[in-house]
């Protein structure tokens, strides 16, 4: 028996305005967003008028095609006044842009204010020069950048940048490296796993801070000054060797830092670590990871811990036995995942994740 309820068959969607469209469309590749078109005439030309392009080379068939679709959605089709408010473009292995395209495609892009910037060329074999008129986009706040190439550039001018994400990007020297930096005076969000090819012969240690950094994330064989980045409330350093952060400069902002360690190289120099704690007086949360599955210098202990290793170590660096709030260690190797709460002075609480007999040694180096 029909309940005498019609089925609605009016389109609320359609109904709603361009700009919640644009908003939902927003989400997704720009492939995707251009199939709207054949929905009705009222759904056209929509997507023209999207603000964030997303183009991926992975999701066409062959590079001729995805060239044509990238060339006929910037220059062609949408209208040259509307805005570019985040573009990202990535290119895989048999990408066959020239530099020149490049250039013409971010420039168009930086000519339209764009704030979000994603250039990803992780796909690639070889680095691609990072196009000119990207170094002085006055409008960017965030950048992402991947397996790009940073040679000779004379002036970085990024005055609104505030995240800053460079994955094998290549620096001609540490210097370039830090000019780079230099150019963003109100950078907050600091991740970088960069390479430089030539060391440099200036001084690096006596360099300004930036100011406004909260947050750093490197891998250790990047070769940033660590001045530059000692104001940071958190630090986190990935893929650590060997110790060989003298001379460093005092940490006073940093209340977070997490490390991680090839194992091997906690049985060689962790009283190096030790050493290093009073740089960062106002330490509340230290975290440090163990990486297994190296066997160099694995038949080694530190000497001087070996030396040194009390029953009932009472004395700690000030960092450790006044501020610190949570410490962490955590090895993938251990059979034994155990909870262990040690208290240090008895002021301070520390909670030590994945603690097993063979880390006493390295427990034992925080205490003098």
């Amino acid at each position: 028996m029909s309940s005498g309820r019609s089925i609605p068959t009016e389109d609320r969607i359609s109904d709603l305005p361009d700009s919640i469209h644009c908003h939902i469309l927003s989400f997704l590749p720009t492939k995707f967003v251009a199939t709207t078109m054949i929905l009705s005439k009222r759904w056209k030309p929509v997507w023209l008028y999207v603000l964030i392009l997303n183009f991926d080379d992975k999701e066409f068939n062959d590079f001729e095609t995805f060239r044509k679709f990238v060339y006929s959605t910037m220059f062609s089709l949408r209208d040259k006044k509307t805005w570019i408010q985040s573009f990202t473009l990535k290119l895989c292995y048999y990408s066959r842009f020239k530099q020149r395209e490049l250039n013409r495609i971010f420039k168009f892009v930086v000519q339209r204010g764009v704030k979000n910037l994603n250039f990803d060329l992780s796909g690639i074999s070889h680095c691609i020069k990072l196009p000119p008129c990207i170094f002085s986009c006055k409008t960017l706040q965030v950048l992402r950048l991947e397996n790009i190439k940073m040679w000779d550039f004379d002036q970085v001018n990024f005055p609104c940048l505030k995240t800053l994400h460079l994955n094998n990007v290549d620096f001609k020297s540490p210097i370039y490296f830090a000019k780079f930096l230099y150019g963003c005076p109100i950078l907050e969000d600091l991740n970088a796993k960069s390479r430089t090819f030539w060391k440099s012969i200036d001084p690096m240690e006596n360099l300004n801070a930036l100011p406004s950094l909260v947050k750093v994330r490197i891998c250790y064989n990047t070769d940033i000054p660590m001045s530059l980045v000692c104001k940071t409330g958190i630090l986190q350093i990935e893929q650590i060797w060997e110790m060989t952060w003298k001379p460093l400069p005092m940490f006073h902002n940093l209340t977070h830092m997490e490390l991680t360690f090839w194992l091997s190289l906690l049985k060689r120099e962790c009283r190096s670590l030790k050493e290093i704690l009073p740089k960062f007086p106002n330490l509340q949360h230290f975290n440090i990871n163990l990486i297994s599955g190296n066997s160099r210098g694995a038949t080694y202990i530190c000497s001087e811990c070996s030396k040194v290793v009390p029953p009932n170590p009472t004395i700690a660096p000030e960092c450790l036995s006044s501020q610190l709030k949570t410490f962490s260690i955590q090895c993938s190797t251990d059979t034994e995942n155990i909870n262990n709460f040690i208290g240090v002075d008895g002021s301070v609480l520390l909670s030590v994740n994945s603690y097993s007999a063979y880390h006493q040694f390295y427990m034992s180096a925080f205490y003098y």
